[in-house]
């Protein structure tokens, strides 16, 4: 028997179903500050250390974690894909908050249990307003390729383009409200102003790019490089069996989405303003990659250029990044 009471937590919008054996638990609590303090006092009363498991879900999870921890309760943040793939292998035939809950306590029992540590407040406050400014400018361009294609006929009425091209404005002006209150943020804290400066002495990362990728990158726990890399799903996958299954090798996806479109723009950029970069680019692409996976060469390497700039406190040189490239 584990010397850990072991509890699952399946979070949604509005409830937590819990799995558990704590007699004092019950089998739904509400998402909310009430809720969530009823459930802490329910898992402090047992008599065994408590470890809890929880999905990250969106946001959802992350006022329940914070609180657990707060109260010396253990936590497990359970990548989606992982879980997903734990239920497939469990042959999970339903799939409800319930069983869904069962199912994530079957994995701490199961699974090396990863304690999860919150990241100080102001780091998830900067990756939310982050996370914005990367949605409203999704919506921006949206909205410009929508006027492009109007501006090509005669029949939209005046009203209705002045009326997008307002709506841009005020999107745009909103972004740069946004990232002058990130910026604000990041030069209130010590650490990650330096961070923030010495991302922003990189080719192609402007106020905006070295915002959206420090934000993503401030809440991990300490990682190297490599861990980097798979966390933002860059690193290879193959996949071959016997001599009948080889197929081209691709990158996994199986990280944070979030921050691989952070990335993605910079690397675009670097490669036009900076020569080496340019030049590391055009060595792959004349090697017989193709100009897409050349372009995430480079944003693996703007990766690891990252990490080494933080962790040595230095910037940016071109020259010793793409030396042995």
């Amino acid at each position: 028997m584990s010397s850990h009471e072991i509890v699952g937590i399946d979070v949604a919008a509005k409830t937590l179903a819990v799995a558990g054996t704590l007699a004092a638990l019950r089998p739904e609590y509400g998402n909310d500050a009430a809720g969530r303090r009823d459930l802490v006092k329910a898992l402090r009363r047992s008599r065994r250390p408590v470890r809890a498991v929880v999905e990250a879900t969106g946001i959802y999870f992350l006022d329940l974690a914070c609180e657990l921890a707060a109260a010396g309760i253990e936590v497990m943040v359970v990548n989606p894909r992982a879980s997903h793939h734990f239920a497939e292998a469990v042959l999970q035939r339903r799939k409800d908050d319930r069983v869904d809950a069962a199912m994530l306590r079957e994995y701490g029992q199961r699974m090396a249990f990863v304690p999860w540590t919150p990241p100080a407040a102001n780091r998830f406050a900067l990756r939310a307003i982050a996370r914005e400014v990367r949605a409203q400018t999704k919506a921006t361009t949206a909205a410009k390729n929508r006027l492009h294609a109007m501006a090509a006929t005669s029949l939209v009425p005046a009203a209705l383009m002045q009326a997008l091209e307002q709506q841009i404005a005020a999107m745009e002006a909103l972004i740069a409200d946004l990232v002058g209150a990130a910026v604000k943020l990041i030069e209130a804290d010590p650490e990650l102003r330096q961070k923030f400066e010495r991302t922003d002495t990189i080719p192609g990362f402007a106020a905006k790019g070295a915002v959206t990728v420090l934000a993503e990158l401030a809440v991990l726990p300490p990682m190297s490089a490599a861990q980097w890399v798979a966390q933002a799903g860059l690193d290879v996958r193959e996949v071959s069996s016997g001599t009948s299954v080889q197929r081209p090798a691709k990158i996994s996806k199986r990280g944070n989405k979030r921050l691989r479109e952070a990335l993605f723009y910079p690397a675009l950029t670097a490669a036009r303003c900076c020569p080496e970069a340019g030049a590391f680019v055009a060595r792959l692409v004349a090697r017989g990659k193709t100009p897409l996976q050349a372009q995430v060469a480079l944003m693996r390497k703007l990766l690891h250029a990252i990490h080494a700039l933080w962790k040595n406190d230095e910037d940016f040189d071109a020259q010793k990044l793409f030396a042995a490239a």
